[in-house]
């Protein structure tokens, strides 16, 4: 490829390279965790697929590589461009169509914290707050009302949070990443966090 930074395309996951072995474990963690997270897991093998390697793929490439079918490929990849997590790209001369990962860490938190906002935490807020309107006006609905606040202010606060990080620019998520790591991740594995008070 034209970048010199990315690695070469593995030409099948069965070559039996070292470099083949890395890339399936992390492809294949990758679509563990997205059946996890209530997606489908050949989409997180797509985005981790090509995200790890740092290069083009045309879907048929992807399609040889992750053993799946063209149709699998063809509805994972929309949905990863959808997300905004992964790109189509045009080569001069070439008619293939080729896809490649966003590998910004902070663009892809920011794109997939929006995308999960607006599925998940939006709806869940509207519910709630139907919810908790409903009762105010409604005295049989009082029960309902004491079980429903605590739920909407949490996820509130959530969805205060989400919004926050969303307006952060490039320099203040950078400040919030040394502020983190100054205070969390220097701590070693399974150790508590001093109480400042």
């Amino acid at each position: 490829m034209d970048d010199p930074a990315v690695t070469s395309v593995p030409q099948s996951p069965d070559s039996g390279s070292r470099a083949d072995s890395v890339v399936r474990q992390f492809v294949e963690h990758w679509g563990m965790m997205a059946r996890a997270w209530g997606i489908n897991p050949t989409m997180g093998e797509l985005f981790a697929l090509l995200y790890i390697t740092g290069t083009d793929w045309t879907a048929e490439e992807l399609r040889s590589w992750l053993h799946v079918s063209r149709g699998n490929v063809s509805m994972n990849l929309r949905e990863l461009l959808a997300w905004g997590v992964v790109r189509k790209l045009h080569r001069p001369g070439e008619r293939r169509e080729l896809y490649r990962a966003e590998t910004e860490v902070w663009t892809l938190f920011r794109r997939i914290l929006k995308e999960r906002k607006r599925r998940e935490l939006d709806p869940t807020l509207t519910v709630l707050n139907l919810i908790f309107r409903l009762s105010e006006s409604e005295p049989a609905l009082q029960d309902l009302k004491s079980r429903v606040e605590p739920l909407r202010q949490f996820f509130g606060l959530i969805d205060a949070m989400a919004i926050r990080l969303l307006s952060l620019d490039p320099r203040e998520m950078a400040d919030l990443g040394e502020f983190l790591s100054d205070n969390d991740l220097h701590r070693p594995s399974g150790q508590a966090p001093v109480d400042q008070t």
